[in-house]
This record gives C-alpha cells, sequence and structure tokens, in this order.
C-alpha cells in the first residue's frame, strides 16, 4: 500500500491539536483531535496516540485471529490510552478536563479493522464510490438519528462541535468497531472534521482517485481544505492499497 499523512493547523487556529501517527510496519494508521484549552488538546491528542502505539508495539497483534478478537484487543488498547490520558490530567492540573477524539485503522489480511470515538472519521473509497464508515460522535448526529432535526442543519448547527464520547476527561469511552473488506484499487481516508467541514464527500472523492501518490494527495486535501476556509486543524492520513 501506498500511505501518504499531513497535519496542520489551519488558518484560523493558534496551535494545532490534531496528531497523526502511521505504523506502517504493523499496519496501524491513528488520527486525534483534542478538545481543550491551555494547549492541553494538543497534548491530550499527541500523548493518547503516543500511548496508542506503546500498547501496539509491546502487545503487537499478528497473532489475533477474528473480527471478536480483534476488536477485544482494541477496546484493551483504548482502555489502557484513557486511562493514561486522565492520569496525566490528574498529575498535571494545567491538563484537567482534556480529551481527544481517537479513531485508528489496522488492516490485515483483505480487511480493516476500526475503532472509533468522537467525530474523526474514516471513509472507504470503493469501486468508484466513496462510503463513510464510522459514525460521528456528536450532539448533533444524536438530533439527527432521533429526527429532531434534518441533516442538512447538522451541518450548520451552533452544537455541531459537541462531542459525545472521546479519550479521557469524563466522556463516554465505548468505542464503535467496524470491519469492511479491502481490495486493490481502494483507497482509505483517515481524517479530523478539520477536512469534510470544508471539503465535501464528492469532491474527497474525486480528489482521492486523481492521485497515485497518496502524499501529494494528503497535501492536496489540506490545500483544499485551506482555501475553503481552513477555520479549524486539519489532518488527513491517505491509503492506497495497490502493491508498489
Amino acid at each position: 500500500m501506498r500511505i501518504g499523512y499531513l497535519t496542520d493547523k489551519g488558518r484560523r487556529r493558534p496551535t494545532n491539536e490534531d496528531a497523526v501517527k502511521v505504523l506502517p510496519d504493523l499496519n496501524f494508521f491513528m488520527l486525534a483531535d483534542g478538545v481543550g484549552g491551555n494547549k492541553s488538546g494538543e497534548i491530550a491528542s499527541q500523548s493518547a496516540l503516543d500511548a496508542l502505539e506503546k500498547f501496539i508495539r509491546h502487545n503487537p497483534p499478528e497473532w489475533l485471529d477474528g473480527r471478536d478478537e480483534i476488536f477485544r484487543y482494541f477496546r484493551a488498547a483504548i482502555n489502557y490510552v484513557n486511562q493514561f490520558i486522565i492520569k496525566l490530567s490528574e498529575i498535571k492540573p494545567q491538563y484537567a478536563g482534556m480529551a481527544t477524539t481517537l479513531v485508528f485503522a489496522y488492516i490485515h489480511k483483505g480487511t480493516m479493522y476500526i475503532a472509533n470515538l468522537g467525530d474523526s472519521r474514516v471513509y472507504l473509497i470503493h469501486n468508484g464510490f466513496i462510503q463513510q464508515i464510522t459514525e460521528d460522535h456528536t450532539y448533533v448526529n444524536d438530533l439527527v438519528k432521533m429526527g429532531a432535526i434534518a441533516k442538512a442543519e447538522a451541518a450548520t448547527h451552533a452544537r455541531k462541535n459537541v462531542i459525545t464520547r472521546a479519550i479521557g476527561a469524563n466522556a463516554n469511552n465505548e468505542p464503535d468497531c467496524f470491519s469492511v473488506p479491502v481490495t486493490k484499487g481502494d483507497r482509505i481516508l483517515i481524517c479530523s472534521d478539520g477536512l469534510y467541514d470544508e471539503v465535501d464527500e464528492n469532491t474527497i472523492l474525486m480528489r482521492m482517485v486523481r492521485f497515485d501518490d497518496m502524499m501529494n494527495c494528503a497535501e492536496d486535501l489540506v490545500h483544499m481544505a485551506n482555501e475553503n476556509n481552513g477555520h479549524d486543524n486539519i489532518s488527513v492520513i491517505c491509503i492506497n492499497m495497490v502493491e508498489d
């Protein structure tokens, strides 16, 4: 597979509270979008990914067999990361209440396994169609599912960025887990809301299939988000499922 990734603070934010980490030797790809003032958001996101990498490298997943085992492994990893972030916030009062979204993907034997907390997303592009695999854990998405507001209203709702699940703080930290088949020719996008709030799905689809070099693709998507407003931090991981 070919991989490209990039994180950028955007045009409106003074700091970057997003973080990305790619472990190509283990086929693990992870992204976090921190929340909290006084730089605690950027501490939360980077610390969560560092803790997740530590867990993965001390407990490599190659021996796992089957969806249920992998999902149990994911939940154990998330519990480890969550406890690490909570302990860090207790040790350092200036980080009290910090939290972060967390989404990660593991590609193994023709299947992509995903765990998600928050509103960072994973998309799969297959046979010319784009599909959002993850579900946003947000207040407005809950309203949409209940039928209280229309999906079109969610994009401009005053509380559209209020997340309902996260790592750290007192948030619900039970992940959603997914598995989907992936094959040669597929594209995978992992991104923070700073991308999809600025670039619509059809445009993402067109840009993802345009590039074979995924670093060029990542740079192009971040550039487009910044050109469209860049109101938030922007992070992307782009994967092209093709053998070099």
